[in-house]
């Protein structure tokens, strides 16, 4: 174990709130992406140009949500982590 290591609750809560944030922002950017696509096409515009977007779309919602996984296992190793250093408080030596 190393010496001199410290982690402050506050660092890792506060790294925690930043998973959430990520993950709720890559959501919502990617809801948002894919409904203004469907609303152009509610329009009216359904051409061969709105399908090459459409295309597009997807890869950009696919590649938005993506990183949500990884930062969904981020945010559980952190609470792992914010667990230990509860118990780590509560040790009395």
């Amino acid at each position: 174990m190393a010496s001199g290591v410290s982690v402050e609750r506050a660092a890792v809560q506060g790294g925690i709130g930043c998973c959430k944030t990520s993950i709720h922002e890559l959501e919502s950017a990617s809801r948002s992406l894919l409904h203004s696509y469907q609303q152009a096409g509610a329009g009216g515009w359904k051409d061969q140009k709105y399908a090459a977007l459409g295309s597009i779309v997807n890869e950009c919602c696919t590649a938005l949500t993506k990183p949500v996984s990884e930062l969904q296992t981020c945010m559980k190793k952190l609470e792992e982590l914010l667990k230990a250093i509860g118990a780590y408080e509560e040790t009395n030596l």
